[in-house]
């Protein structure tokens, strides 16, 4: 217990210096709880779901997603939302939180992982102007795909 303490200290003191740098290796339980909630923004009908193995297309969308946060998630200051800046001497350790790093970019990286996900045999092309339905898919997409405010 007392080992698990310390190291959950030794991390907190960590991201206090570094505030919104990446931690080494975030752990796996936020990568996949990040993961599940862009899946499931995607796919609602998936909600709280286990995946099953012969699920491939909703398995390989999983992984896209993962991958897209896997190096985007930090460990950094929640946002003060009430108009009050923190005092230097009033720092609150409790005040911090893993958020995804660059929101906007990676919300895109995230519709773009689902779509060539759902499309491989694009190869990651750019959508030609005359491929209607493909632009009405990535335009769903992206409405299904919110990007999370803290205030």
């Amino acid at each position: 217990m007392l080992k698990f303490k310390s190291l959950g200290l030794s991390i907190l003191a960590a991201s206090v210096v570094l505030q919104t740098q990446a931690l080494a290796s975030v752990p796996e339980f936020v990568v996949k709880d990040f993961t599940d909630f862009y899946f499931w923004q995607v796919n609602p009908e998936m909600s709280n779901n286990s995946l099953k193995s012969d699920q491939t297309q909703y398995n390989q969308e999983w992984l896209a997603i993962k991958e897209t946060l896997k190096n985007r998630i930090v460990w950094r200051k929640l946002p003060r939302c009430d108009g009050y800046t923190d005092h230097e001497n009033h720092a609150d350790d409790l005040n911090y939180s893993y958020f995804v790093n660059d929101n906007q970019e990676t919300i895109t990286a995230l519709i773009a992982a689902v779509f060539y996900a759902r499309h491989p045999e694009l190869k990651g092309r750019k959508i030609r102007p005359n491929e209607t339905q493909l632009i009405r898919e990535w335009n769903l997409i992206k409405q299904s795909v919110s990007s999370y405010s803290w205030c």
